[in-house]
C-alpha cells in the first residue's frame, strides 16, 4: 500500500512522478513562458473518494497530475469577421467610361466624365492603405483622353467631308442652272432629239383625269395649251404658273385648269405673262398652291420638252358663211355653219358684219349663237340683217367667242 491505497491488480503502484508543466517546444516558438504554480498559502483541494476502477484500467491516482498546455504561438494578423475592404467606385467608373469613350468618341461626354471620375478616383486611392483602384483610375483617365482626341479627329474629318459634299452639290447645281434643268454637263447636241410622235393629243376627259390625279399620270407625254399667268422672280427662271387645257383658247382665261410648267431656261427664253403656248410636256407630279381664299389646291406639274408661242386661236375659222339671200320680207339672210374644232363641248357666239368691199363702210350686223356643240359637230343657222344691205356687200365674222360647257 502506498499512500493508503490498495493495489488494484496485486502490484505495487509506481511512485508518482512530479512532471510539473509541459513547456512548449522551442522549435515552434522562441519565447518561453514562465512556469507557474499555485501559491503556497492555498491548500490543495481534498481528494474526492475514489472508486476502484475496473481491472486493467488505472485509476485517477495512476494517471498523474494534470498537464497544462502552453497557448499556441502567435500567427499573422487576421482581419476581424465582418470588416469591409476599402473600395474605389470612382476609379471603376472611370475605367468603364474610358472604354465607352473609345467606342463613342464623337459624343465627348463619356470621355469628359471619365477624366473627372478618374481624377477623383486617383485622389481617393491615395487615402487608402493599401491604395485601392489606383490602376483603374489611371487607365480610365488615359482611355478617356484617348477617346476625346479620337472624337476630335472624327469631327474634323466629318466636317471636311460634309464641306466637300456641299461644294460638290453647289457646283452641280450651278452647272445645272447654266445648262438647263436636267442637262448639266451636256451640250445641246448631246440632248435627246425631240420627236412630236412621242406625245399624245389628249381629249378633255383625259386631261380632266390628269388634273384630278396627277400622281397616277406621272410619265405620260401629252400635248396641251397653256396661258401664262405668272412668270417672274417669284416663280424663278425655269418655271411658270399657267391655266392649261387641251384646246387652243380663243379668248383670255378660256382655259381653267391651273398647272405648273418646268423647263430649261433656253426653252423659256422670251416667254412672258399672257402668252398662249402649245406645249409638249411630260407629267412629272403635282404641287400644292395657295388659293386666293386661303386654301390649298393641288395642281399638275409638267416638264416641258418643247414649247411654241401660238397666241389665241382665230375662232372665226370655225364659222363658214354661205351665200346671202333676200327673203320674202326683203331682209337679207346669211347661212352660217359653226364647226366645233375643239376637244370638248362648247357654246359659240359670233357677230357677222355686212360692209363695203373696201371695209370702210359697215351696213349692218347680225348675231350667231349656238349652244352645246359637241366636238366635230357642224350645225347650220341663219343670220338675219334688218338693215338695208346693198347687193355688193361683203359679209365676214367680226368677233367670235366660245364658252366651255
Amino acid at each position: 500500500m502506498v499512500d493508503g491505497r490498495e493495489p488494484v491488480d496485486g502490484r505495487e503502484p509506481e511512485p508518482a512522478q512530479d512532471l510539473g508543466f509541459a513547456m512548449p517546444d522551442s522549435s515552434t516558438s522562441g519565447t518561453r513562458l514562465p512556469v507557474t504554480s499555485a501559491p503556497p498559502d492555498i491548500a490543495a483541494p481534498t481528494a474526492a473518494p475514489t472508486t476502484a476502477a475496473p481491472s486493467g484500467i488505472p485509476g485517477p491516482a495512476a494517471q498523474g497530475p494534470p498537464i497544462h498546455q502552453a497557448p499556441p504561438p502567435y500567427g499573422p494578423y487576421a482581419p476581424a469577421a465582418g470588416s469591409n475592404t476599402p473600395s474605389n467606385p470612382q476609379a471603376t467608373a472611370s475605367l468603364v467610361l474610358g472604354i465607352v469613350s473609345l467606342v463613342l468618341s464623337f459624343l465627348f461626354v463619356p470621355a469628359i466624365v471619365g477624366v473627372v471620375l478618374g481624377i477623383v478616383g486617383l485622389v481617393r486611392s491615395g487615402r487608402t492603405d493599401p491604395p485601392t483602384g489606383r490602376g483603374s483610375a489611371i487607365t480610365g483617365i488615359v482611355l478617356s483622353v484617348t477617346g476625346a482626341v479620337l472624337g476630335v479627329v472624327i469631327v474634323v474629318v466629318g466636317a471636311n467631308a460634309i464641306s466637300d459634299l456641299a461644294e460638290t452639290i453647289a457646283e452641280e447645281s450651278a452647272s445645272t442652272s447654266a445648262d438647263g434643268d436636267g442637262s448639266a454637263g451636256r451640250s445641246e447636241a448631246d440632248a435627246p432629239a425631240f420627236d412630236p410622235k412621242d406625245f399624245e393629243t389628249v381629249d378633255a376627259a383625259q386631261w380632266k383625269s390628269i388634273e384630278k390625279r396627277p400622281g397616277r399620270a406621272e410619265g405620260r407625254a401629252v400635248v396641251v395649251f397653256a396661258e401664262v399667268v405668272r412668270f417672274d422672280s417669284s416663280t424663278g427662271p425655269d418655271r411658270f404658273l399657267a391655266v392649261a387645257g387641251v384646246d387652243q383658247p380663243g379668248a383670255e382665261f378660256e382655259l381653267q385648269s391651273s398647272s405648273v410648267f418646268i423647263g430649261e431656261e433656253r426653252l423659256l427664253d422670251g416667254v412672258e405673262n399672257g402668252d398662249v403656248l402649245k406645249v409638249h410636256a411630260v407629267v412629272t407630279g403635282s404641287l400644292e398652291l395657295e388659293t386666293s381664299l386661303g386654301g390649298v389646291s393641288t395642281v399638275p406639274m409638267l416638264t416641258i420638252a418643247q414649247v411654241e408661242d401660238v397666241g389665241l386661236a382665230d375662232l372665226s375659222k370655225d364659222f363658214t358663211l354661205g351665200k346671202a339671200e333676200r327673203n320674202q320680207l326683203g331682209f337679207v339672210s346669211v347661212p352660217v355653219t359653226v364647226t366645233n374644232s375643239g376637244g370638248q363641248t362648247f357654246t359659240y357666239a359670233a357677230e357677222v358684219v355686212a360692209e363695203s368691199k373696201d371695209g370702210k363702210t359697215a351696213y349692218g350686223r347680225g348675231t350667231v349663237f349656238v349652244e352645246s356643240i359637241k366636238p366635230g359637230q357642224k350645225p347650220e343657222v341663219l343670220v338675219d340683217f334688218f338693215e338695208e344691205i346693198p347687193a355688193d356687200a361683203v359679209f365676214r365674222v367680226e368677233t367670235a367667242e366660245r364658252y366651255i360647257e
